[in-house]
């Protein structure tokens, strides 16, 4: 950084700059977007990372990316670039255009449900994924690898099916507010390089948590079922102990033993229950995080409450 009085009022140029316009060697592309991973304000991807599954498992858990894998449809929505003309018929830009794209998904009512906590302004980040699972990143100044900066992002109203029309859907639009940022500084990585498919992308599973009976004061241990929140029947299966986290009266504490009765059926041994409010969720103890991992997928569960009496 130089000087104030050496770069106040100077103009490096006057607009436009020398550009290297050759077309040897191999023309990289990008394709259209099929998959976009949401990111956190601020999060950064330094340079040096290797970008792995196991990586990805571990900052989604965080929540510090969101995936959304595999649209059905993808729209362009951009505005165009804005010139005023003055009396002599010239023309000069006045306002530039801001990319905006909508993301099209038929994944059923839960993943619906879902969407509608992803409306937000200015606090997100985009990764974009085209359909030949080339992956593109925004570049910061210190060369790390960003998300590209968001505005508005909006869950749109779901679409009811129409008889012989399309099925029900609902979309996800967002706006690109970082015109310099998504013109230049980005990159873009050959589905080769990053070594697996956009399908293998993890992502968040809701789980529902049902006490099979209401324990009583004294007890030490419960009866739960856990099953997807997609449908409500399919059993979630392999949580240990160490997934879960039950508070009795005011007081939290991981189950001593957790034994699979059945598919998704477990009896979590705790220490005597007393009088009040019981609820029993999936907690990550070892990291404190309300996602759990299983094996390659990811859990998040509603709190199931009673009172003991």
């Amino acid at each position: 950084m130089s000087a104030l009085i050496d770069i106040m009022s100077k103009l490096e140029d006057c607009g436009g700059d020398s550009a290297n316009t050759g077309k040897l060697g191999c023309l990289q592309s990008f394709g259209t977007p099929s998959s976009v991973i949401l990111t956190a304000k601020g999060f950064v991807i330094p340079k040096e990372t290797e970008l792995t599954i196991a990586y990805l498992q571990g900052e989604v858990q965080k929540g510090n990316l969101i995936p959304l894998i595999e649209s059905s449809a993808f729209e362009e929505m951009s505005s165009e670039d804005a010139y005023s003309t003055n009396s002599a018929g010239v023309e000069r830009l006045n306002l530039k255009g801001l990319p905006k794209y909508k993301f099209m998904f038929e994944e059923g009512h839960e993943f619906f449900r879902q969407m509608s906590k992803l409306t937000s302004y200015k606090s997100k980040g985009a990764i974009l994924i085209d359909d030949d699972g080339k992956w593109l990143f925004g570049v910061n100044s210190k060369g790390d690898y960003v998300g590209l900066t968001l505005g508005q992002v909006t869950a749109e109203m779901r679409k009811s099916k129409v008889q012989g029309g399309d099925a029900e859907s609902r979309s996800l639009v967002m706006q690109f507010t970082d015109r310099y940022q998504f013109d230049s500084s980005y990159g873009i990585v050959e589905r080769d390089s990053i070594g697996f498919s956009q399908e293998e992308v993890p992502t968040i599973n809701g789980a529902t948590i049902k006490l099979s009976n209401i324990p009583s004061s004294g007890d030490t241990s419960i009866s739960i079922t856990t099953v997807l929140a997609s449908d409500e029947s399919s059993p979630v299966e392999g949580l240990t102990a160490s997934d879960f986290v039950v508070t009795s009266a005011g007081s939290s504490q991981v189950p001593s033993v957790c034994t699979e009765t059945a598919p998704g059926q477990y009896t979590l041994t705790v220490t005597s229950l007393s009088v009040g409010a019981l609820s029993v969720k999936l907690f990550s103890s070892a990291d404190n995080y309300d996602v759990v991992i299983v094996g390659d997928l990811l859990f998040r569960s509603n709190i199931e409450s009673a009172t003991i009496v």
